[in-house]
């Protein structure tokens, strides 16, 4: 079997085992694109109002925390290289009560000091990002900065917050302008890349159902034992449809620097092409090399926003990239990873799933990640 057929099967076989409903893979080789196909289904829940409906090179996706490396890393290596900020500049207040000390580089190599995980969104209500920011400034740092790398959204709703500081913008429009356009996507309802911006439950318009994958159905007969805490707070819908998946940018609006992005498959390549020849516009070969480099702290596999393989191949690459690569994966089943020194020539690999439907306890996403990637190296 040729390499191009075989991550084909490997990728329908995903679909049949339940991996996740659909899929869209974009792999590259220098700058051509060596594979580019659709695989599945939108998904198959009833409660999903185009179930059953094929997923196609066009299909839009969650991008959960691409968003982190995608969008906010990104503008802030902009904001960087126009002079706006630092990255030994500490992080101002009123962030700086939550990792006092820590500067813009330890915030994006997740080096900060910060927790991992809070839920917010148990007790803020919808729509207000300002009540989550200042729970963040007011949860207890888990160590000083530098001590160790915890891998901490929080820490990158504070570089959202920051941004718009910075650019005296929202994150939304600030991505819209100085990325999206600057990389040829059309703005508008459900642009290339960008973000969808919560201002009430209303349903998805009908002309966008067939264009975005839907995440989780919030039904409580599709758990054992006690309902989970986010049914209660997303009980308003059937289904994350077109609104974002991660429960504390939904209660942010929508728009945060740690979640809610939303792509295609081809808008991540060009981003990530963008990133690796250092074309986009305030994004220079000096400062992308920086960005790329390893974190000096211990048993960190992170760079400035972006992570890096593991090295005993337990990652989403398992060991088939350079130790240099760089990238990312998404809660929802997303992936991005260049490697620019593999042997043959540098390579890019886009995954994006919505593997979180209709529930996110499947995690059958972890080892076909690396099943991809080992297969997707050989074309």
């Amino acid at each position: 079997m040729d390499p191009h057929a075989r991550l084909f099967a490997l990728l329908e076989d995903a679909v049949a085992r339940g991996v996740f409903p659909g899929c869209v893979a974009v792999v590259s080789r220098g700058d051509a694109v060596v594979y580019h196909e659709a695989h599945g289904t939108l998904g198959q829940h009833p409660a999903f109002v185009v179930a059953g409906e094929p997923v196609t090179r066009e299909t839009v996706y969650d991008l959960a925390s691409l968003t982190k490396v995608l969008a906010t890393t990104t503008l802030l290596a902009i904001a960087v290289n126009e002079g706006r900020v630092g990255l030994d500049d500490e992080v101002p207040t009123p962030w700086s009560r939550a990792c006092p000390g820590a500067t813009l580089g330890d915030v994006l190599e997740h080096s900060a000091g910060l927790v991992a995980h809070r839920e917010y969104f148990t007790d803020v209500e919808p729509y207000d990002a300002a009540a989550v920011l200042e729970k963040v400034c007011g949860t207890p740092r888990a160590s000083p900065p530098r001590e160790r790398a915890t891998y901490s959204d929080l820490g990158f709703m504070i570089l959202g917050a920051w941004l718009e500081r910075l650019f005296e913008m929202p994150l939304d429009r600030l991505f819209a302008d100085r990325v999206a356009y600057a990389l040829g996507f059309e703005d508008g309802p459900l642009p290339r890349l960008g973000f969808r911006r919560l201002y009430s439950e209303s349903l998805l318009p009908a002309a966008l159902e067939r264009r975005i994958a839907p995440t989780e159905v919030y039904d409580a007969a599709l758990h054992e034992g006690p309902p989970p805490a986010y049914l209660q707070v997303r009980k308003r819908v059937a289904v994350a449809h077109g609104a974002v998946h991660d429960d504390n940018a939904w209660v942010m609006g929508g728009v945060a620097g740690h979640a809610g992005l939303f792509g295609d498959a081809w808008g991540v390549h060009e981003l990530a092409r963008a990133w690796s020849h250092a074309t986009l516009p305030g994004l220079t070969a000096e400062l992308r090399d920086r960005f790329w480099q390893a974190s000096r702290v211990e048993d960190s596999t992170r760079r400035l926003g972006f992570d890096g393989p593991a090295p005993d191949g337990s990652g989403a690459t398992g060991d088939v990239l350079d130790p240099r690569a760089v990238g990312h994966t998404g809660f929802t089943g997303t992936s991005l990873w260049i490697d620019r020194d593999a042997v043959g020539g540098a390579r890019s690999f886009t995954l994006l799933t919505n593997r979180v439907h209709p529930v996110r306890t499947n995690d059958g996403i972890k080892p076909l990640r690396q099943a991809f990637h080992r297969a997707a190296m050989a074309l």
